[in-house]
């Protein structure tokens, strides 16, 4: 009877344990790219993308931003090298104390670069109210995958 308790006892404590239950699935792989400095700018770093069944998740880490600034961004039709028109609005990039900034997008389509390119764009300024704050300062060409 012992032997029997003492048996079930074990059969429960692996199953409590993760015995025989099912896997977790592996995380989606990234895409990373680089985000280089534009106009004179000290601003890069890097960007990742991670595929979702009909979206995106795009995450833009960046140095050299002017502490406690905040900039608007974009993914553009096109390359760096050969701008274009805005594709998608990504959520507002603000840097910290140190001038780093991080800033994650979920873009409502699937993964799917199109012939002519998209980049990413980190512009001057919060907004286009003004002139100067349009340029870009960080600028990475998103790759096909």
């Amino acid at each position: 009877m012992k032997k029997t308790l003492l048996a079930l006892a074990s059969a429960l404590v692996i199953a409590a344990c993760g015995g025989g239950g099912t896997a977790t699935p592996p995380p989606a792989p990234k895409i990373s790219f680089a985000m280089g400095a534009q106009n004179g700018s000290s601003v890069s770093g890097t960007a990742d993308v991670v595929k979702s069944a009909g979206s995106f998740t795009l995450t833009v880490k960046l140095t050299g931003l002017q502490a406690n600034s905040s900039h608007i961004t974009h993914i553009h039709a096109g390359k760096c090298a050969v701008p274009g028109s805005v594709a998608y609005a990504l959520q507002q990039l603000v840097a910290d104390s140190s001038g780093a900034a991080s800033v994650m997008t979920v873009v409502p389509t699937g993964y799917s670069v199109p012939s002519f390119g998209w980049y990413v764009n980190i512009h001057h300024g919060p907004d286009f109210s003004a002139p100067a704050n349009a340029p870009s300062i960080s600028c990475g060409d998103m790759p096909n995958a």
